[in-house]
């Protein structure tokens, strides 16, 4: 068997971004840097047989030194321990890793120039292609070569898949099929694949969280491959990781009770990790409080309020923090008495109930009613990271909410009135 540690865009230079100044000092320690760290010394235990970085190692060109010391020493801990380690260059580190490269003896940069090279590891070989310019219209597969099919190859590249006008290396997942390659392993895009299938072809996504919006599970890869076939396995070893929370605020009936329903289901969440290898020492909790609540309309003052006075606290040894609050909740409504009137509120509370019987060919047709706006939105290049297909589910949960949503306002409207 021939293991090798994969990992994504590490962006060394770069401090995470939305930390806030109760751990402000700990930036550092939260950062890609303590990230590298981390993945070095699970290689190391490991005893894997090479190292893999997918690109965008570095942030930007005049980073040399702030990214030259960590990797450096990263890179000659490996060494020492008889651990290869191979790159490819993205679009942020066109110049600066192959200077890096040069410098550092163990570092061997793959597909310099924009040309496809092959580097032995084990009993597999590695092919990889890196960016010559920061800025690249064409498909690096369009050079890319025919290779005996017998033998076992993983494909490392930096490149944006499916969106033909980018600048950044556009590729096919047509093309990314057809090459006779066992796995692909890609960078660019932060949010990682689920790389499961027998023939992983996918992001790795960042190795630690640099943003908010980069929630969920964060590090590197454990490939194992074996007679051909690969086997894909996440580390989540990064120090800092943000994470959606939901909050079920159906038994919340006095604001007060809202901090308490957060700190419960933080240590929930918690819990659930100890389970695993691997806790975060910072955790950025992005909360949706979800729900039919008594007290809807009042939450939202409720969540800015707390959100805007709250302060880190710890849980279990994690560092924990609300980075946003965002209400979801739906008021508690009864939509069978609603339903027996002859006005706009009767008509969307009969919806609303149809909205119940998922069975039902009323509740289909809603759904396909919607679809074609609610995908319209979601294709939105603000939201292509999340990768995210819309359900039949996934949609009547959304008109739902909004269904109540404006049914509480038309009887508000209607109470006014009168």
């Amino acid at each position: 068997m021939t293991t090798l540690l994969a990992i994504g865009d590490m962006h060394l230079g770069r401090l995470p971004a939305a930390i806030p100044d109760g751990l402000g000092s700990r930036r550092q320690e939260l950062g890609p840097e303590a990230a590298w760290s981390r993945s070095v010394a699970e290689a190391i235990e490991r005893e894997v047989d090479a190292v893999l970085l997918a690109g965008d190692v570095v942030e930007r060109h005049r980073d040399f030194f702030v990214a030259y010391g960590q990797l450096k020493a990263g890179v000659e801990q490996l060494a020492e321990a008889g651990i290869e380690v191979i790159a490819v260059a993205g679009n942020h580190d066109t110049h600066v890793l192959p200077r890096l490269a040069s410098e550092i003896s163990s570092l061997h940069l793959l597909g310099a120039g924009g040309h496809w090279q092959q580097h032995p590891v084990g009993d597999l070989t590695v092919i990889g292609w890196s960016f010559p310019q920061s800025r690249v219209s064409f498909s690096p597969l369009d050079s890319f070569p025919r290779l005996d099919p017998k033998k076992v190859l993983v494909g490392l590249l930096h490149c944006d898949r499916d969106q033909t006008d980018s600048p950044y290396a556009p590729v096919s997942s047509a093309d990314l099929a057809e090459a006779s390659v066992n796995a692909w392993l890609l960078g660019h895009i932060h949010q990682p694949d689920d790389l499961s299938a027998a023939r992983p072809i996918g992001y790795l996504g960042s190795v630690n969280a640099l943003r908010a919006s980069e929630t969920g599970a964060r590090g590197p890869w454990l490939v194992e491959i074996e007679d051909g076939k690969v086997m894909m396995t996440h580390l989540p070893l990064a120090p800092l990781r943000f994470e959606t929370l939901s909050v079920d605020c159906a038994e919340i009936e006095d604001s007060d009770a809202l901090s308490g329903a957060i700190l419960s289901a933080t240590r929930e969440r918690i819990v659930e990790w100890q389970q695993g290898d691997y806790l975060p020492d910072a955790l950025g909790l992005r909360v949706e409080l979800v729900g039919q609540c008594a007290i809807s309309e009042h939450l939202p003052q409720a969540a800015e309020s707390l959100l805007s006075q709250s302060q880190p606290w710890t849980e279990y040894g994690v560092s924990c923090f609300l980075q946003r609050i965002d209400t979801r909740t739906i008021p508690r409504l009864d939509l069978n008495r609603l339903a027996r009137q002859s006005d706009p509120c009767g008509l969307l509370a009969r919806h609303l109930l149809t909205l119940d019987e998922p069975d039902s060919e009323r509740w289909q047709e809603l759904v396909d009613m919607a679809r074609p706006d609610m995908e319209a939105v979601a294709a939105g290049r603000e939201f292509r990271e999340l990768n995210r297909s819309l359900s039949d589910q996934d949609i009547a949960t959304e008109l739902a909410r909004a269904g109540r949503l404006a049914l509480s306002q038309l009887i508000a409207q209607r109470e006014r009135s009168r």
